[in-house]
Formats: C-alpha cells, sequence, structure tokens
C-alpha cells in the first residue's frame, strides 16, 4: 500500500524556491517566514557574515539573497559583490531591507548590484510582496 503524500494546500505553498537572509533580526526574519508561509528548509537563517559566505559560495540552491541593514556596512557590500562575482549566483536576486531612516542610503546601494531596497514593516508584507514579484510568483489574494 502505498504511502500518502502530505500534499500542500496552495500553489503558494508548492513554491520551489528557497531565500537566504542574512541579518540579526530574528524577529522580524520570523515575520517574514510566517507571512512566506514556508518550511524552514526554504527561507534560511543566517546571522553571521562569516557563515554568509560559505552558504554563498555553496552550491546549495538560493533564488533570492535578503541583506538586513545591519549587515550593510562594508561586510554587507562584500556580500553583494561576492554573489554578483560567482558564475552559479550572478543571475540571482537580492534585496536589501532596512529601516525607514537609512532609504535614501539603501537607494544609493542599489546602483552596486542590488535589485530592490525595502524598508522593513511590521508586518513584512512589502517583503512578501516584492519576494514574490521577483520571483515570479502571485502573492496570495492576488490571483
Amino acid at each position: 500500500m502505498p504511502i500518502p503524500k502530505n500534499e500542500p494546500t496552495s500553489d503558494y505553498e508548492r513554491s520551489e524556491y528557497r531565500l537566504l537572509y542574512v541579518g540579526r533580526d530574528a524577529e522580524w526574519f520570523r515575520r517574514l517566514k510566517s507571512a512566506l508561509g514556508l518550511p524552514a528548509n526554504r527561507l534560511v537563517y543566517c546571522a553571521g557574515a562569516n557563515t554568509a559566505k560559505l552558504f554563498i559560495r555553496c552550491h546549495i540552491r538560493y533564488d533570492l539573497f535578503l541583506f538586513d541593514l545591519d549587515l550593510l556596512n562594508e561586510t554587507g557590500l562584500e556580500l553583494v559583490r561576492l554573489v554578483r562575482s560567482l558564475s552559479h549566483r550572478q543571475d540571482k536576486q537580492i534585496i536589501i531591507v532596512g529601516s525607514e531612516e537609512v532609504i535614501n542610503p539603501l537607494k544609493e546601494l542599489a546602483r552596486s548590484g542590488v535589485d530592490e531596497c525595502l524598508t522593513k514593516t511590521p508586518d513584512a508584507a512589502a517583503a512578501v510582496e516584492t519576494i514574490l514579484r521577483l520571483l515570479g510568483e502571485d502573492p496570495p489574494g492576488y490571483r
């Protein structure tokens, strides 16, 4: 007798993309993960730059990288440059997120290989919409 599969409940949950979040805001990460409805292996949390470099260099598939403002000093820019320098990562999307107070500097950083700059909101809705748009997905309720 075949073992029944647990079928996802929606197309949204069937998505096969994988994201890497690099930052130290664990609470915002939890809100983003909840809003995206992804299992733990699809939205990966990384708090340290050295570990992030290992994740970026390895050949684990990531479709999108989220770099939080707390790493957007020279280290954050180094991570953006690292993603863009690797042949297996060059076509991947990069989003930088941060507080509203730094939106203008983020726009300047966008010229250095970043696809989107987002202000972090408590509900992470803007991030979810942007992530799904960059990945070619329709957000829930938009179908």
